[in-house]
């Protein structure tokens, strides 16, 4: 019985909609509108900070592209001493008496480790800023749209009104849009 009613509530979930849209439209109609998010989603996904130049924001891309230069230096420099330090530790662990090291498997382990983890954190740096300049792209095409003219303001002032019992001491809130 408990398997029956939960088919008929999946059944019915997928069945039932939110608001539909009036118009169909297809991506060609997304990426020929004026400052699209697609388009800007699109761009900045297939090359970092392209959205942003795009959506006339073009002081954030020298931004990114640092971060993702950045991220890009420190994974070479991480996975350079991470071998290195590995092939020593190989060398070092094997029980070879051809190979000598400098510094026992004991003593290069805990460097390997190190290099390791700041690899792993240089890959894990560069997939966060490269989903943020994406996110950040497709945002800032919703927000282009925004009215942020000068006339959407919000003036407040102190203000004397009369009452019955004499004046009233408060605060005039005015909001201009």
């Amino acid at each position: 019985m408990r398997t029956i009613i939960l088919l008929l509530i999946l059944g019915f979930s997928v069945s039932s909609f939110g608001q539909k849209s009036s118009e169909n439209r297809t991506w060609k109609s997304k990426w020929n509108e004026p400052s699209s998010p697609f388009k800007a989603t699109i761009l900045s996904a297939a090359l970092p900070g392209a959205g942003q130049w795009y959506n006339h924001k073009r002081w954030k891309t020298p931004i990114v592209l640092a971060g993702v230069g950045t991220c890009t230096y420190f994974i070479a420099y991480n996975g350079a001493k991470y071998r290195e330090y590995k092939s020593q530790y190989i060398a070092a662990a094997d029980n070879d008496p051809n190979t000598t090291t400098e510094f026992s498997a004991a003593q290069i382990k805990p460097v390997m480790d190190y290099y390791r983890k700041f690899l792993d954190i240089s890959y894990f740096s560069l997939i966060g800023i490269y989903a943020l300049q994406i996110i950040d792209a497709h945002v800032d095409a919703h927000l282009n749209r925004f009215d942020v003219s000068p006339n959407l303001s919000l003036y407040w002032s102190p203000s004397v009104m009369p009452t019955r019992s004499g004046l009233y001491h408060g605060m005039q809130i005015q909001l201009n849009f």
